[in-house]
């Protein structure tokens, strides 16, 4: 092997290392990231300069057997190129350590299962490729999980309660009205013998100042 061919494959395994280590032209989103089967959807590609130079072409491309919808989004300055398949942007750009985000609607996708677009992102002479994946699930698929379960604690058995008999309680109750009955009669006789007592003593009073006054005065004794 010669030295020249040494060196020139030397440089271009060098080459592959660098462009290996080389960063990403731009970071790339699409949202939401899981979409329903069967219904229309309004998604957004957000891409980030992450190179020197802006970017001013963004395509993209749908996954196989998914067409796009009517609407699309262009930011301020960009317009767009659309078919079935194929979503063009030009005219505008992204400058370095910017983002900018495009709008698009797709029809419903048929079935569950992965969605895979293409976006060839340019900036400067440079194109960039990166597939960017979403998900398509069926209405109600995802649910929000469930709380562990519980395991009661056993229940502790109640002490046997005593059930008085009917027949013992309405007893206890007519003793308990004979009772109040008694006293209230005790407490009306108490007060209609203190009523003669006072009655009585009113008349005594009266016999005695009506003596008084019917029985004459004597008369003053005379010095002879």
């Amino acid at each position: 092997m010669t030295i020249r061919r040494v060196l020139v494959t030397s440089i271009s395994a060098i080459a592959l290392v660098l462009a290996a280590a080389a960063p990403a032209l731009a970071h790339e989103e699409i949202n939401p990231k899981t979409v329903t089967i069967g219904q229309p959807t309004f998604l957004t590609l957000t891409a980030a300069n992450e190179k020197s130079q802006p970017i001013t072409k963004v395509v993209l491309t749908a996954p196989a057997g998914l067409n796009f919808g009517e609407a699309v989004r262009s930011p301020s300055g960009w317009t767009a190129n659309k078919t079935d398949t194929v979503i063009t942007w030009t005219g505008g750009s992204v400058a370095p350590a910017a983002f900018e985000q495009w709008g698009f609607e797709i029809e419903g996708a048929d079935q569950p299962g992965t969605l895979t677009y293409k976006v060839s992102l340019t900036a400067g002479g440079d194109t960039e490729d990166v597939n960017v994946a979403i998900t398509a699930a069926a209405a109600g698929a995802t649910t929000a999980p469930t709380a562990p379960a519980t395991t009661a604690a056993p229940a502790t058995t109640a002490a046997p309660t005593t059930t008085t008999p009917p027949s013992t309680i309405n007893l206890e109750k007519a003793e308990a009205a004979s009772k109040d009955a008694s006293d209230a009669k005790d407490k009306a006789n108490t007060a209609i013998i203190l009523g003669v007592v006072a009655l009585l003593l009113g008349i005594v009073a009266l016999v005695i100042a009506f003596l008084r006054r019917r029985t004459p005065s004597p008369a003053p004794e005379q010095d002879f």
